[in-house]
């Protein structure tokens, strides 16, 4: 006698189909959603930078302490139709010197562009002689601005330490730079500030020049 195996338990051959196809997108999906969890948490560092242009910034005080410049520097005077970065910090770290190292580098690389780099130091040091010997301690050949009252940082909208502003040459913030600015592209920056400055066609620019000086106001009390 033979037994007829009975089938009828089986999924007909084109659901099964549609089920293994069906677990496949699942799959598929799945596999995505994982790629782009793990990229997210490789991507966790700060972005390096905030671009955006704002409307025109205070200019510095005329009643600090300049090193590097026998004269207080302005935005819309010696520094007018230039590009100019400011950087604000306390001078307080290590990290601080290898900012500077960079921000020397780039002062030397655009010396003969209408390009200014200006530090902002918030400190309450103010003897000369003492601001003088951290400034060459440090090679800082560039402007600094003693902001020891943080009027400068204030005018600035500056409340985070370090940041870093880059000034069109019309005194407006191009790039605001905080935490990891070291990563960003500064330079391209600057170079795309200064093309546009050329495609305005001054006719006449007067490039400054960073004179080694001091400015000590008669406000600030000097000791010997």
């Amino acid at each position: 006698m033979i037994l007829l195996e009975d089938y009828s338990h089986e999924l007909p051959r084109s659901e099964l189909s549609r089920k293994r196809i069906r677990s496949g997108i699942v799959f598929v999906l799945a596999m995505i959603a994982s790629a782009f969890f793990l990229g997210f948490l490789f991507d966790l560092g700060p972005e390096p930078q905030v671009q955006t242009v704002l409307s025109d910034v205070g200019d510095f005080p005329a009643d600090h302490i300049w090193i590097n410049s026998n004269e207080p520097l302005s935005l819309y005077d010696q520094l007018s139709k230039h590009v100019v970065v400011v950087f604000f910090c306390r001078l307080s770290t290590l990290n601080d010197l290898q900012y500077f190292s960079r921000l020397e580098a780039i002062h030397e690389e655009y010396l003969e562009e209408p390009f200014a780099v200006i530090a902002a130091i918030q400190t309450d040091e103010t003897s000369i002689d003492e601001l003088h010997s951290i400034v060459e301690d440090w090679g800082i050949e560039f402007p600094v601005i003693i902001d020891n009252t943080g009027t400068v940082s204030g005018r600035f909208n500056v409340s985070t330490f370090p940041s870093v502003l880059v000034l069109d040459s019309r005194a407006r913030v191009s790039a605001r730079f905080y935490v990891g600015w070291e990563k960003a592209d500064l330079r391209g920056i600057v170079d795309d500030l200064l093309s546009q400055l050329r495609a305005m066609r001054y006719s006449q620019i007067v490039v400054y020049q960073p004179d080694g000086g001091s400015f000590i106001p008669n406000s600030v009390h000097q000791e010997n």
